[in-house]
């Protein structure tokens, strides 16, 4: 199971926002790059890569930034944020991330998407972002009516590279996993799942490391590394 730092970018700086309001923001530094390459330095072996104003807007005030990092770091890169549209998400494929992670373009166009996995096979990723059992879009700002089981199906015959599944009111709280919600979450998905919202401490890695689902291939850690809450090198060494 891949451990994922998070790099959120707000405005050109490095921040964690609580349960995705943009109202509740923490900055940890006005550098992002360098936190890419921090983490990179300190063993990371995937890095994810958020632009939180291209979240909203869809407009990638954070794109160079992005880039930067892409062409900075040797580790692969997941790239998500307000990618809504092919040319956006084939920018980022051509910069050299690793996953493009696609919510909201995924929700409005699922041929689209669908086709767009077909051309990269395992380079596209899926959000899904879980507000009361249901699908958020738009950065969060929006909630949709359908499930994640039923948002997921969608593209279960096509070429993804995961599905990551973020409890929104748990992200970014320190508050721990709600193990019995992921299982809801996960029930009868066989896809392969990277879990993200409210990692607190190496008891949560060990905690998704022993359920049931044998899908999950990498876990997202945000303010619990910024914190110092979770350090990165005890949570590579394995917690079983």
């Amino acid at each position: 199971m891949q451990i994922l730092p998070a790099v959120d970018i707000k405005s050109g700086k490095c921040v964690r926002l609580w349960q995705g309001s943009f109202n509740r923001v923490d900055v940890y530094g006005d550098d992002p790059v360098q936190m890419a390459v921090k983490w990179e330095r300190e063993g990371a072996q995937m890095l994810h890569i958020v632009d939180l104003d291209a979240a909203v807007s869809g407009n990638p005030v954070n794109r160079d930034c992005i880039t930067d990092i892409l062409h900075t770091v040797k580790v692969p890169v997941q790239v998500g944020g307000g990618i809504r549209s092919r040319d956006m998400a084939e920018y980022y494929i051509r910069q050299g991330a690793r996953s493009v992670v696609i919510t909201t373009f995924a929700y409005e166009s699922p041929g689209e998407v669908t086709e767009l996995a077909h051309r990269y096979p395992g380079t596209v990723s899926i959000g899904v972002d879980v507000i009361s059992g249901a699908v958020a879009i738009k950065g969060w700002t929006e909630t949709s009516t359908i499930r994640p089981y039923e948002f997921i199906k969608q593209f279960s015959a096509a070429p993804i590279h995961a599905f990551i599944i973020t409890d929104i009111y748990k992200d970014g709280t320190l508050s721990g996993l709600d193990v019995k919600r992921i299982e809801e979450a996960l029930d009868g998905i066989h896809e392969p799942v990277i879990i993200s919202g409210g990692v607190s401490t190496l008891d949560d890695i060990r905690k998704l490391r022993q359920m049931k689902n044998k899908n999950i291939i990498g876990v997202i850690i945000g303010r619990a590394l910024y914190t110092g809450s979770i350090v990165l090198r005890d949570a590579l060494k394995g917690t079983d």
